[in-house]
């Protein structure tokens, strides 16, 4: 990640996307979505969610693919989980997981909750309106953007090479190192590292997993 004022750098989602499309260099052709045959019964029936797990296979066995990733929302994720405990033989390489929605959601709350009375939503409410609403999870998108321009603000002082000369920042790990130091200075900083900083990182990375399929598993 870096942080620059040039103007005509763009922000880091239009970044992250260009990245996804110019891997290696060679532009990714568009997908194609293809909806398979409707199944006629009640989605959250475990029959229904079955059937569905055992095409996702086929479908990711087809592709020369190891794991099959099943993405669903709370109800039918429950289910899946359920039919994988019944028999985790037949779905030794299945890995279900909720839409990257929730996750956004559920961590934007907590930052909203654990920044609550800090001076974060004074901050935020400078460029952006209803921001009392983006806190509790609501209207993510608009929130994780404010949030990413928060931290780039934060880590501006850090990173930039015109502030701060001497310091030479290149990798994740030496951020890291340093917001550690940081946190064992002071404890303001520390409610800022940890409360704002480090989980907005956390959700940029998942952002781009997301976005380029790729996840350690």
């Amino acid at each position: 990640m870096i942080i620059t004022s040039d103007g005509k750098v763009p922000e880091w989602s239009g970044w992250n996307t260009r990245q996804c499309r110019m891997q290696d260099h060679v532009p990714t052709p568009k997908t194609h979505v293809v909806y398979h045959p409707l199944i006629m019964a009640k989605p959250s029936d475990p029959s229904t969610v079955y059937t569905s797990m055992l095409k996702a296979q086929m479908i990711t066995a087809a592709a020369g693919q190891e794991y099959t990733i099943f993405t669903a929302d709370q109800q039918l994720y429950k289910v899946a989980v359920h039919i994988m405990w019944d028999d985790p033989q037949l779905f030794s390489n299945f890995i279900p997981r909720l839409g990257g929605m929730h996750f956004l959601q559920n961590i934007i709350g907590c930052i909203g909750s654990l920044a609550a009375d800090s001076g974060c939503v004074e901050v935020l409410e400078a460029a952006f309106g209803g921001v009392a609403k983006m806190l509790s999870g609501k209207k993510y998108p608009q929130n994780f953007r404010a949030l990413v321009l928060l931290t780039e603000e934060l880590l501006r002082p850090i990173i930039s090479s015109d502030t701060v000369p001497a310091m030479d920042i290149s990798s994740m790990d030496e951020l890291q190192t340093h917001l550690d130091s940081l946190c064992a200075q002071s404890r303001t900083a520390r409610f800022w590292i940890d409360v704002i900083i480090r989980p907005t990182l956390l959700c940029m990375k998942f952002v781009r997993a997301e976005r380029e399929g790729e996840f350690y598993f």
